[in-house]
């Protein structure tokens, strides 16, 4: 893999929802996502464990039934098969790390 420093607010804000890929493997994939304010993520579920790290701005994050209020810095995991789901409570940049695995 070529080494690179990556900042990660280093990503545009578009209409809704803009992504942008930082790496991809057959391990795992690691993705930088901008929401503009009330962007939403639709509830649905994964295959295998998720984790959202909060760059910038805010947002609240549900899991099964309970809703959490991220905030820059935070992150949180999302459990595998557990449903979930994103709204932009401010403009949002947030990191996701994911194993390697189709996303519905």
């Amino acid at each position: 893999m070529h080494q690179q420093v990556i900042n990660l607010k280093d990503i545009e804000y578009t209409d809704s929802i803009n992504k942008k890929f930082v790496f991809d493997n057959e391990q795992s994939s690691l993705t930088l996502i901008s929401f503009k304010a009330g962007s939403q993520r639709a509830i649905h579920c994964d295959e295998k464990d998720e984790v959202a790290q909060i760059i910038e701005g805010s947002a609240e994050i549900t899991i099964g039934d309970k809703t959490y209020h991220l905030n820059e810095g935070e992150m949180i995991v999302m459990p595998a098969k557990t449903p979930h789901g994103l709204k932009a409570v401010k403009d949002t940049k947030m990191l996701l790390l994911r194993p390697k695995h189709v996303h519905n």
